[in-house]
């Protein structure tokens, strides 16, 4: 059996950036201070990440109890904050992940910086939480390269098969994804669906590289028989 995990922002879906406003929003309101993010990535970072770099750009504690509450107060936020009209998926992925749930041989979990709540509300939104019983989030870790050994763990657990690394598969739009594959010695497959163009992506030099995941032939081919 393979196992796919697949991260969320810019893989499966796209945000019109009311995840960037929830953080500022928060961050103001829970520091009583003008905040800025300007000049700082989101892409690819878990969420307790973003936020550190945050707190530190505007001059405040990135630890402790700041940021534990800056954190209990995004998921609120967030949550009010990203509506169905500001999710929408990327091209073929309700497809693929329909196809991919019919199939014995293929289960699917998740690897995303989002913390677990805010994960399954952009999922809930576009009506693509049920493809995924488990996974790991920003809320299990700072890090995003430990992220995969925990949603392999968690995937053995749920399913009762004991997936084997080469036929584990992160899949994601960053050089973070590829990253994180690389270190937990699975394969990585990275889609040109995000903030990295395909120049950026090769050269991270992921095992396979997309455009989309909107052609079902060239993913079953790229992924699945590569994984086999």
């Amino acid at each position: 059996m393979t196992l796919l995990l697949f991260d969320i922002d810019g893989t499966l879906v796209t945000v019109n950036g009311a995840g960037r406003s929830a953080i500022t929003n928060t961050l103001s309101d829970l520091l009583d201070a003008p905040i800025s993010t300007k000049g700082i990535s989101f892409s690819g970072r878990t969420d307790p990440e973003i936020l550190r770099s945050v707190l530190s750009h505007n001059g405040h504690d990135p630890t402790g109890e700041t940021l534990e509450a800056a954190l209990e107060a995004y998921v609120t936020a967030a949550q009010n904050a990203i509506q169905p009209q500001h999710v929408q998926p990327l091209p073929g992925v309700r497809s693929l992940l329909r196809t991919l749930t019919r199939r014995e041989d293929v289960h699917l979990a998740l690897v995303t910086g989002n913390v677990e709540p805010i994960a399954y509300h952009k999922l809930d939104a576009v009506g693509l939480a049920d493809h995924f019983s488990t996974g790991a989030f920003g809320s299990d870790h700072a890090e995003r390269d430990a992220l995969p050994p925990l949603a392999l763990r968690r995937a053995r657990e749920n399913t009762g098969h004991a997936f084997s690394r080469d036929r584990t598969i992160v899949i994601g739009d960053t050089d973070r994804d590829v990253q994180c594959a690389r270190a937990t010695g699975v394969r990585s497959v990275a889609v040109c669906t995000g903030g990295s163009d395909r120049e950026a992506l090769a050269e991270c030099s992921p095992d396979a590289l997309l455009e989309n995941l909107n052609d079902w032939s060239r993913f079953e081919e790229t992924v699945l028989d590569a994984a086999r």
